[in-house]
């Protein structure tokens, strides 16, 4: 497992493609904060693992957040 960089601070730094899940207090899943979805994001490293998390955090949702990116759209991604 790669080592994971931890810092606490008041501000958020993101560069182009990162993705971002919110935990709150009671270990519910608040926001994901991510780029726009298209072809080239759904194809990245990045977002499989996004989806594996969210699925290891509650089960079921990787497909809810799949069918949530696909009714923003017309075509399907996935």
């Amino acid at each position: 497992m790669s080592k994971i960089d931890f810092e606490v601070t008041d501000e958020l730094e993101f560069e182009n493609g990162d993705c971002c899940i919110i935990i709150k207090s009671d270990g519910s899943i608040g926001r994901v904060v991510m780029p726009d979805i298209n072809e080239n994001i759904v194809d990245t490293e990045g977002y499989r693992k996004l989806l594996d998390v969210l699925e290891m955090l509650k089960p079921g949702s990787r497909d809810e957040f799949i069918k949530h990116q696909q009714s923003k759209g017309s075509k399907s991604l996935h």
